[in-house]
């Protein structure tokens, strides 16, 4: 055994897409690396609204990446003149859901709130992640505890979790991302089914296992 381990997810709700994951030793530690983990597989430009649970370290780790220091004119007055501050610039725009718990560890309430940019309180959830999470752990029998396929090792859990962000973007259809079939009625279906990986437009199919297993990339560097 090597620890305890978290496991950081970003995910695209529109599309139901997996972007990326981190694991790592506290959720603390992984926010930084997580973020920029995310922003390198975004369209460039893009400032999507971004929502996280009430730890403060998501918010803290986009100030650092897009922050502007902030500067104060002197007063004239006697005393040490106030220090620049690091502020989020004006195009971020972050969210969060916190919540209230009991002594057991049950939610009992929370609130929503914008930490940076001015964000609709509607567009501040964390449903569709938390049912990725669920997901997660109940077709992944490395996350369930005390039981033999239990993760021992990290690097064990980081493969599996990467064989299952490629299987859930490519090849498991979403219920959510089903559209209406213009042609229905001609002996096909009412709804077509579509992988989060469609719904992104990184593919115009969906994938099967063999494919997913022997598609050969090429990325260049």
């Amino acid at each position: 055994m090597e620890g305890e381990v978290w496991i950081g997810i970003s995910f695209a709700k529109e599309y139901r897409l997996m972007i990326s994951f981190i694991v790592d030793t506290t959720e603390t530690s992984l926010a930084e690396p997580l973020i920029a983990s995310t922003e390198m597989r975004l369209a460039d430009g893009s400032w999507p609204v971004g929502v996280s649970d009430g730890l403060d370290a998501y918010g803290d780790a986009l100030r650092g990446r897009h922050g502007v220091l902030e500067t104060y004119p002197r007063t004239g007055k006697r005393g040490r003149p106030r220090k620049p501050k690091l502020v989020a610039c004006p195009e971020l725009k972050h969210g969060q859901v916190v919540k209230k718990r009991d002594r057991r560890h049950r939610v009992i309430g929370g609130f929503k709130h914008s930490v940076y940019g001015e964000i609709l309180l509607e567009m501040i959830s964390t449903v569709h992640i938390e049912r990725h999470h669920l997901n997660l752990r109940q077709e992944n029998r490395r996350l369930t505890r005390k039981t033999i396929p239990f993760s021992k090792k990290v690097k064990g859990l980081k493969d599996q979790i990467t064989v299952y962000q490629s299987y859930f973007n490519f090849v498991r259809t979403h219920r959510g991302l089903n559209v209406y079939n213009p042609e229905y009625g001609s002996g096909l279906p009412r709804w077509l089914k579509r992988t989060p990986a469609i719904a992104a437009g990184l593919t115009d199919h969906i994938w099967t296992m063999d494919e997913l297993m022997t598609k050969r990339l090429f990325i260049n560097h």
